[in-house]
Parts: C-alpha cells; sequence; structure tokens
C-alpha cells in the first residue's frame, strides 16, 4: 500500500512567520544589561529604517529614549518619557520640550500652558533664573516680548535696586545712591543668604536713598514705555518713610510707618484654585505688623497709572530692606529677568523656603525656569551629579513655594574650543553637563529643554559667532544671539500650547 506524501508548506510558512514576529517583537524589549554592557537592540529591519545625520537608527534612538537611555554614558534608568493617548506634534527640525511630569494625566508644563488662556484677565508671570546668558536682560528682553506681543502686557518686570548688569541693560535705565549692595557674588561685604531676594540680593539704604527708573522706547517701545504698574518689594524697618513721584510730578507718599503713623497695610495675592483646576487670585489687605510675625515679611506697594518714569526716595527705617521695583501690565505677560554671573544656581538653594513663599504671596509666578551650567562645565569634569544634586535641592524649594508654577529646566548651551583638526568643536564637559540636567530634571518631574540641541550642537556657538550672534570668547552670547535664542524658545513653548490645546479640547 502506498503512503501519500503530506504537503508541508503551510507549516512551515507559519513557523517563518512565527520567528520573524517574535525578533520584530524583541525590538520592544528594553536593552539587556550583561556584565556592565548594554547589550545591542535585536533590530532585524536595520539595514530599511531611517538613520540621523549621525547615522543611528531613528527608531532605536526613540525606543532608547523610553527605555531611560541618555547619551555620554549616564546610568539614567529612572527616566521616563510618559506615553499619553495624545501623540505631540512637533514640526521637524525642532527640539521639543520633555516632560517628566510623574502624572498620566496632567503634565509639568500643563499650568503655564493653563495659564497663557487666562492672560487677558489677569497677570501670567514668568521668572527666569540664569547665569551670564541671560545678564543684561539677555534673551528674556526678546522672549518678554514676544510672549507681550501675543498674549498682552507691557513693563519689564522686576529689577533690582542695583546689579552689575545695570549700565548695559537695554530694557530698562536705572538710577540709584546711599544704597548698601549685599550680593550673594559678594560675600565678603557682610552678606546673609538667609536675607536675600529671588534675584540673591538685597540693598539696605543709608541715609537719605534714592532710586529711578525710566522707561525705554528705543527697544519694543510700545511694550517697555510706558507700564500700568509700578510695584515696590520691601521689608520694613521701624520709623521707614518712603515717597515717590511719577514720571517727574509732585511727591506722593508710598509708606511710613513713624511711631505717629497710622498703621500700615499691604496687599497680599493668594492663589485659589478652583475644581476645574482654574486659577484665580484674590486680594487680601493686611497690615505690616501682622506681616512683620511671619518669616519673610516680604512686603509689596503699587501705584497705578500711565507710569513712563518712577522715583522713589527711602528715610529711615532702621533694619529695612529692599529688593527691587517691578514695572508691569494689568494683565498679560510679565518675565522677570533673575541673572547672577559667574553663578550655578546654587545660591538660591539659601533662601529660605518661608521667604520664597512669602515672595510668592506678593508675586506669584505660573512658569518658573532654571537655566545654569556654564559656570560649572569644564573640560576634565565628567560626574556633574554633585552639581545636579545641588541644583536639584533648588527645584524642590521651588516647588514647594510656587506649587502652581510650571518649572522647565534649560540645559545649558554649547561652549566651543578650538579641536586638533583645527575647527572649533563642543568644549569638552558640556555634552555631559546637558545629560545630567536632563536625568536632573527627570528625578524631581519637571520638564526641561535641551538648549544645546536646539542651538545646533556640535560648534553651534561658532557659527554663531560667525554671525555676530555670539563674542568671540566662544561662550557668551550677545543680543543678537539672545534675539535667535529666544525665538526658538518662544517657537518651541508655543507649540507645546497648541499639543496643550488640542490634548484637553
Amino acid at each position: 500500500m502506498k503512503t501519500e506524501k503530506k504537503n508541508k508548506i503551510w507549516q512551515t510558512f507559519l513557523l517563518v512567520l512565527l520567528v520573524v514576529t517574535v525578533l520584530i517583537g524583541l525590538f520592544y524589549l528594553p536593552r539587556i544589561h550583561l556584565f556592565d554592557q548594554d547589550l545591542r537592540r535585536v533590530n532585524i529591519l536595520s539595514d530599511v529604517q531611517r538613520r540621523d545625520k549621525d547615522g543611528n537608527i531613528v527608531a532605536e534612538r526613540m525606543a532608547d529614549s523610553l527605555d531611560g537611555y541618555v547619551e555620554q554614558g549616564i546610568d539614567s534608568a529612572a527616566i521616563r518619557v510618559k506615553q499619553l493617548a495624545y501623540v505631540d506634534t512637533v514640526p521637524k527640525g525642532m527640539v521639543a520640550i520633555e516632560d517628566f511630569a510623574t502624572d498620566g494625566l496632567n503634565r509639568e508644563m500643563d499650568k503655564f500652558y493653563a495659564a497663557l488662556g487666562q492672560s487677558h484677565n489677569r497677570p501670567v508671570r514668568v521668572a527666569y533664573f540664569g547665569d551670564s546668558y541671560i545678564e543684561g536682560d539677555i534673551l528674556t528682553m526678546d522672549l518678554r516680548a514676544l510672549l507681550q506681543q501675543k498674549f498682552g502686557g507691557k513693563g519689564v518686570g522686576f529689577v533690582e535696586i542695583a546689579c552689575v548688569s545695570s549700565d548695559f541693560r537695554r530694557s530698562v535705565t536705572s538710577r540709584r545712591n546711599n544704597w548698601n549692595r549685599y550680593h550673594a557674588n559678594e560675600r565678603g561685604r557682610g552678606f546673609k543668604a538667609n536675607l536675600q531676594s529671588m534675584a540673591g540680593s538685597y540693598f539696605i539704604p543709608s541715609g537719605t536713598a534714592t532710586y529711578e527708573l525710566r522707561c525705554q522706547t528705543n527697544v519694543y517701545g510700545n511694550l517697555l514705555g510706558e507700564a500700568d504698574e509700578a510695584t515696590v518689594f520691601f521689608t520694613p524697618g521701624s520709623g521707614l518713610n518712603i515717597q515717590y513721584a511719577l514720571n517727574g510730578g509732585e511727591r506722593q507718599s508710598l509708606f511710613s510707618n513713624g511711631e505717629a503713623s497710622a498703621p500700615q497695610t499691604y496687599d497680599e495675592v493668594v492663589e485659589v484654585v478652583d475644581s476645574d483646576s482654574t486659577i484665580s487670585y484674590k486680594t487680601i489687605t493686611r497690615t505690616v505688623e501682622t506681616a512683620q510675625q511671619g518669616a519673610g515679611n516680604v512686603v509689596a506697594k503699587s501705584i497705578n497709572g500711565k507710569i513712563n518714569r518712577f522715583n522713589m526716595t527711602v528715610t529711615g527705617g532702621h533694619g529695612s530692606r529692599f529688593y527691587g521695583v517691578a514695572l508691569d501690565g494689568h494683565n498679560g505677560i510679565a518675565v522677570d529677568n533673575f541673572s547672577m554671573r559667574g553663578s550655578g544656581g546654587q545660591h538660591l538653594g539659601g533662601i529660605p523656603v518661608e521667604t520664597l513663599r512669602s515672595f510668592a504671596s506678593v508675586r506669584p509666578y505660573d512658569l518658573i525656569v532654571i537655566h545654569y551650567g556654564l559656570n560649572v562645565a569644564n573640560e576634565k569634569q565628567k560626574d556633574y551629579g554633585g552639581y545636579t544634586g545641588q541644583l536639584g535641592k533648588v527645584i524642590d524649594l521651588m516647588k514647594q513655594a510656587y506649587p502652581h508654577a510650571s518649572i522647565l529646566v534649560v540645559s545649558m548651551g554649547d561652549r566651543d574650543k578650538r579641536g586638533s583638526d583645527g575647527q572649533m568643536h563642543t568644549m569638552g564637559g558640556v555634552k555631559e553637563m546637558v545629560s545630567y540636567e536632563r536625568k536632573m530634571a527627570s528625578d524631581h518631574h519637571v520638564a526641561f529643554w535641551n538648549l544645546y540641541e536646539a542651538m545646533g550642537g556640535d560648534g553651534s556657538l561658532a557659527r554663531m559667532t560667525e554671525k555676530k550672534q555670539a563674542n568671540l570668547d566662544y561662550t557668551h552670547i550677545n543680543f543678537a544671539g539672545g534675539r535667535h535664542l529666544a525665538e526658538l524658545l518662544f517657537d518651541v513653548l508655543m507649540n507645546g500650547k497648541t499639543n496643550y490645546d488640542n490634548r484637553v479640547r
């Protein structure tokens, strides 16, 4: 009897299909770590997949990012990018903000994007902390203008009584006389960290002290040429008297707490979060005596009007401390420049949380930008964990004092040095710093923007120098470069706002 041979082709086909399916599925598994080495990702489609300009497979880099890997060899297994139901759209070539919030429904930047939708009804404030990259209102001046042009607002925001960049700042002109300056960069002069303001400084009047701010019309005159409100921030001492004049007019009393005077009051702005997460504000009037019982004891006194020149005279007030004056609109965007030359931002960790909360009560923020690293990165150092550990504590402080603000870490930008090939390349230590700053943002569950990549990566500052957007030290940008970077950041923020609006609809 003859046995009939069965056709096995379909079984072979199923076996091949099963093997291919398993191999494709292995691609999505996390990389295997064996004997201190990360094994290559299984990828049978590597020969046909799209690659970036450096020859890396784009799909593998995306998968590595989701698994917690970053460049420069940092063990960043804790980094996770949230995969939500809505996938953001990002224009080609844009380096988008990464959001490391742990809440699967809300992202870190959502608080700021929601606030932008309320800018026609109230001030939306941004605090931008940084080093010499933003000194003299470089970068922030143009970011402020772009935001104000789109969302309304006017005025330069907060200005210190005296700072090292006063003489070359283009966005406002200031004059002062008879002030003792105490600054985090000048600790030999008796500076006390627990008394500093958000700007890292405080000022004590000596005898009769004067201070004047003049709005500027030479840059963005329609936005900086006039303000609706001037606010003085200070801690009052015994017998303090403050007089002011607007636009060269008659002097009037702003504050007096001499023995014969009536109790002085000030307005404290309190944030109120509604059930639908909408943020609004209510004003509570308090007496100075009540304020002096608090730890921070920051008083804000405001004057309204069409202001292009503000002048104040201070007498008496033993124990008084002054911090600065803000020129703002009644609504729209306010961007405060908190720059400190040569700083890595660690000085902010010396501000008591009670003081930060006191500032928050009189000047709440919707977005806090942390932008440092330029003065810490160096060629010999590769590990910046100690530094980012200190800066991470600053982030935690800001979270405690400003729970309703979004926090955005902006990495250091490019810094260049001539290489062995005779060409300008990124200085050693820069890429490592950027990676550590990214991991810091992930560890503290805030947002991160890679300025180094957004500028163009390796040698980008040298290219900006050729365009006269940076100085010949291949380290610092100038006002033209600040405008360029402000445009990049503005576009990124607006792309984030568009994605936010699409998600919450």
